[in-house]
């Protein structure tokens, strides 16, 4: 199991490039896995959140703890998916705690 995890840095570039281009290949990688493990149906989902009040992001992004996606809710989203049948499988999940233009 990978640690790695998506983010909506995955699917837009921002000021940190690096950081961008290793979640971009995270997206990339579970696309794959869901390509190539479809016919022994394995199923991969990118979780792809945006501001989330953790210690990473907290009083470094602009936006207050109360008004990001909470670490519980992505808990929430995970298990929903892991529930779902393998005929509803979804290839991603943008999660988004406030309006985003550009996605």
């Amino acid at each position: 199991m990978s640690r790695r995890g998506g983010s909506l840095s995955g699917k837009r570039v921002g000021p940190n490039v690096g950081y961008a281009m290793s979640k971009f290949a995270v997206v990339a990688m579970t696309h794959g896995i869901r390509r190539e493990g479809r016919e022994a149906g394995i199923r991969a989902t990118v979780l792809c959140p945006g501001n989330v009040a953790t210690d990473m992001t907290i009083g470094k992004t602009g936006v207050a703890s109360h008004d990001m996606t909470q670490p519980e809710d992505l808990a929430e989203l995970v298990r929903t998916l892991l529930c779902l049948p393998n005929n509803a499988s979804v290839s991603e999940l943008l999660v988004h705690c406030q309006f985003e233009p550009m996605l």
